[in-house]
């Protein structure tokens, strides 16, 4: 899904490649802590090529687990470039403890090679001396050894077993030899979260972007442990399962004044809209309250329901509908069997519905 926060720079072997707008401020607090060193024009500029050279290094990077991922079944919609490295969004991510290991690697092993060749141009096409070269400030003499040592200090900083970091997932797939993908998430999220208390509290004295990447493994730990436990509770289900076939309904032409009376009385969250009893759309809450304050009480249903969705049967994996409604934010979502108008999928349904077979497991 293209974020209207993200420019997007390319759609390199189809994934679309975007940088985020914070990745400005990285560029900001470039110049102003060069500003502050006394550095000149020129010194800014190699700084900032550095980092805009570094940053493609983090590209191929996630190009590298993209491609692999793809190589072995999986699905990635696009790579978004943030101040704190890249991130590769996969559909969907190959589940075998062996293809993940082989999908965490890859990224790592990108910068290994690239480091390598960068390593044979400063020995074969243009020699440095290092004794003789100074490091304070980046320049066109120490740009090339300055980029090497930045590609191993990705390799190193990502092999930190802190998931959800190439480490925790290479630490996660191997121990899911052993034990359930649950139970290996678990433990790679507890040790990763040991990490990142220690990323903030040095963060606080050193550098603030470990603070940031801190929060980052909190908080990716955190998703993924959780997106697991509903995978490990929800895979054996199908949207059938869950489907309801009883809901609140409005017509096509019914006053948004009527529906909004009518919300207070329905214990669901928004209205299937139809018309001469065929399905038309769905009215969420949302999209009722800000039809109000937007179209006036007095306008029809049809003008403020969604009548856009992506088609999802009653056959369809439960878990992976759910990563979709999550992802898109989608409240209520219409099923079809054989092109007609089912019923509906309810994310708060499937959360109670999550809550049940884990307490009855």
């Amino acid at each position: 899904m293209k974020s209207r926060y993200s420019l997007s720079l390319g759609k390199p072997f189809g994934i679309r490649v975007s940088v985020h707008w914070t990745f400005s401020l990285l560029i900001l607090w470039i110049i102003l802590i060069s500003l502050g060193r006394g550095l000149g024009p020129e010194q800014i500029a190699m700084h900032i090529l550095f980092v805009l050279a570094l940053f493609v290094c983090v590209v191929l990077h996630e190009l590298g687990h993209s491609l692999a991922a793809i190589r072995l079944g999986g699905s990635v919609e696009s790579i978004t470039l943030l101040p704190i490295g890249g991130m590769a969004h996969l559909s969907k991510m190959p589940e075998k403890a062996r293809d993940e290991f082989i999908v965490s690697a890859a990224g790592p092993m990108v910068n290994v090679v690239i480091a390598a060749i960068l390593w044979i141009y400063l020995r074969l096409v243009r020699p440095v001396d290092i004794a003789e070269v100074e490091f304070e400030s980046i320049t066109f003499n120490n740009f090339a050894i300055m980029l090497l040592a930045a590609n191993l200090f990705i390799v190193a900083f990502n092999l930190i077993p802190a998931f959800p970091m190439d480490g925790g997932r290479l630490f996660r797939s191997l121990l899911a030899i052993r034990m359930s993908r649950l139970k290996a998430t678990q433990i790679a999220k507890d040790i990763g979260q040991v990490f990142a208390i220690v990323f903030i509290v040095a963060g606080l004295f050193f550098n603030p972007f470990l603070v940031i990447i801190g929060f980052f493994i909190l908080l990716g730990a955190k998703g993924e442990y959780e997106m697991i436990k509903y995978q490990d509770v929800l895979k054996d289900y199908t949207v059938k399962d869950i489907i309801k076939t009883e809901f609140a309904e409005l017509d096509a032409e019914d006053s948004l004044d009527k529906a909004a009376k009518r919300l207070v009385q329905i214990s669901d969250n928004g209205f299937v809209v139809k018309a001469d009893g065929e399905f038309q759309g769905i009215l969420t809450k949302n999209a009722l309250i800000n039809g109000l304050s937007t179209h006036g009480k007095d306008s029809p249903v049809k003008e403020v329901m969604h009548t856009s969705f992506d088609k999802i049967s009653p056959d369809q994996a439960l878990f992976e509908v759910y990563q979709h409604m999550q992802k898109n934010r989608q409240y209520l979502m219409p099923v079809f069997e054989q092109n007609r108008f089912a019923g509906i999928l309810d994310l708060e349904n499937l959360h109670e519905f999550f809550l049940i077979r884990k307490a009855t497991a």
